[in-house]
């Protein structure tokens, strides 16, 4: 999607909310944010997204329905742009836990201390996602069956190749053929990452 974005080609707020909260929502979930909080904190994200890149280009009551997501490299790597927007967020959640409470100091949140160990888990997951979704769309149907029966579900080979009345052969070929094209995939998104 980035890649799209740095050729010129618009995407739209839904795409890019459809593609990102997934990620938002896991991390959150992993460090220990209720569900209420995790939709707040999706909102809050991807209010400070368009606010941070529409606001003052744009009056925000009048956005043309052109307008689109468009990272500005100057930020940095939009993994680290966007992990500084969600980590930010959540805080600001988890710290108005505590305000109710009327503590005077509000303790280390754990929220903090798992935080990246989650964003980098998530993050894998997200890329991976992407990667499985581009795969699909680039292998034949039967090609990506046997990838899916044999490597993901972990069926032996023989029921495999039965299922899809192909040779075991060609169920190893179609395994280390996706296995090739998912590495590439992975390679390109994490440097577009760049």
């Amino acid at each position: 999607m980035l890649a799209r974005v740095r050729r010129g080609d618009e995407i739209s707020w839904k795409e890019f909310y459809d593609t990102y909260r997934p990620l938002i929502y896991l991390v959150g979930k992993d460090c220990g944010l209720e569900p209420a909080e995790n939709e707040e904190l999706v909102q809050n994200v991807m209010c400070e997204i368009f606010r941070k890149d529409i606001v003052g280009k744009y009056d925000p009551d009048h956005v043309p329905d052109h307008v689109s997501f468009q990272h500005d490299e100057s930020k940095g790597r939009f993994r680290h742009y966007f992990r500084g927007i969600v980590r930010n967020q959540a805080l600001k959640i988890y710290h108005s836990r505590w305000s109710f409470k009327m503590l005077e100091e509000v303790p280390e949140p754990v929220y903090c201390q798992r935080f990246d160990t989650s964003w980098n888990d998530n993050w894998r997951s997200h890329v991976l996602n992407q990667a499985m979704t581009e795969l699909r769309q680039r292998v034949r149907p039967s090609t990506y069956s046997a990838f899916e029966l044999y490597t993901l579900q972990e069926r032996p080979v023989k029921e495999v190749a039965k299922v899809l009345n192909l040779s075991v052969d060609s169920v190893y070929v179609a395994k280390n053929r996706c296995v090739a094209a998912l590495r590439q995939i992975i390679a390109k998104i994490e440097k577009e990452e760049k």
